[in-house]
């Protein structure tokens, strides 16, 4: 697999608080994560950076092609709940940063089968056979509401609170992880992105860029679009192709 990836401050934010990383560890394993950080103080810069590297380092040095389904999702969610720890003991050393966070969502492809952790409302899309699909469901107020039946799902893009998540990571001592094992994902990829780029641009909008574009243009294009459409917040895409 090929892995890209791109972020962008946006049209209207004075810092970007995204991060991403990735590796092709070796031509059986590869991963990609975006985080989408939060807090004042540069608070939000800081818990996604920590985030980033945390998980980046244990993937790295935990993910073997040998590894089983649970072996794997065992490894996925240590690496998230290491972040977790390690920014929530940040900002109980540094009270300005009390309430940081970030969202995590962090995609592996082991022997062509593919496994997604996440937490918060940055998704991973599948892209097979010229559709697009999101794996995670947002950890969200809005997304609550939804399944209460409280709103629909296109009143839930225009909602006033719809940037307010559920759950975070690094924000308490504990977090809830979920998981998906995708299974073999043959010719298909996966898309990551933050809600800078899922929130301005509509999966037709999405699926349209990924069936007409290199995959190597793909995640620029997607933020192109992205600021083409408002660029209100920053925005962050990794593709593993």
């Amino acid at each position: 697999m090929m892995i890209y990836g791109k972020t962008d401050i946006g049209r209207h934010r004075s810092s970007n608080q995204d991060e991403f990383a990735y590796s092709i560890l070796n031509e059986r394993v590869c991963f990609g994560l975006v985080c989408d950080g939060m807090g004042g103080e540069n608070g939000g810069q800081v818990a996604s950076a920590i985030a980033a590297q945390t998980i980046y380092e244990i993937l790295h040095d935990h993910l073997t092609p040998e590894l089983t389904d649970e072996q794997v999702k065992a490894v996925l969610v240590q690496a998230v709940s290491r972040a977790n720890e390690a920014i929530y003991r940040r900002s109980l050393q540094q009270p300005e940063y009390l309430g940081m966070g970030t969202t995590a969502v962090v995609a592996a492809v082991l022997d062509g089968k593919g496994y997604v952790v996440h937490v918060g409302d940055s998704r991973a899309y599948r892209f097979k056979a010229g559709e697009l699909s999101q794996i995670t469901k947002d950890h969200s107020l809005v997304q609550s509401l939804v399944e209460q039946g409280k709103i629909t799902q296109e009143q839930a893009k225009d909602h006033p609170q719809k940037h307010m998540i559920t759950r975070a990571v690094g924000v308490a001592s504990k977090v809830d992880i979920d998981f998906v094992c995708l299974g073999d994902i043959g010719s298909g990829s996966i898309l990551l992105c933050s809600d800078g780029l899922s929130g301005l641009c509509d999966q037709a909008e999405m699926e349209e860029i990924l069936l007409s574009t290199p995959p190597n243009q793909v995640c620029e294009a997607l933020v192109d679009q992205a600021n083409q459409n408002g660029g209100f917040d920053n925005i962050t895409a990794v593709y593993l192709c």
